[in-house]
């Protein structure tokens, strides 16, 4: 036991200042979780808006009498095909052994 005596008003306020702490943690948690699903909603949508872009500026580009060879030679992909990813450049390490002098 304690010899402290305790002020209850004193321990009920901390009690509700933790509480609020995690309270306001668990709510900024949900603000930034539904912040980024917006977020990550509106790339698909604009996403889907370029995909059907593309498809028809394809379609309009064979209409147009381009083969699809001679679109893919111009660096044109065609649509539903993998982007290139871009090559990593390879780094050179040159040794320095010092002068011959």
């Amino acid at each position: 036991m304690s010899d402290v005596n305790l002020n209850p008003d004193e321990a009920a306020q901390r009690a509700r200042e933790l509480i609020e702490a995690d309270v306001t943690a668990k709510v900024d948690a949900v603000r930034e979780l539904v912040a980024a699903v917006n977020e990550a909603d509106a790339a698909e949508a604009r996403l889907n808006d370029a995909t059907a872009a593309h498809d028809r500026a394809w379609k309009a580009a064979l209409a147009a009498g381009w083969s699809e060879k001679d679109l893919r030679a111009t660096g044109a992909r065609a649509p539903g095909q993998a982007s290139r990813k871009p090559r990593s450049k390879r780094r050179t390490v040159v040794a320095d052994f010092g002068s011959s002098e």
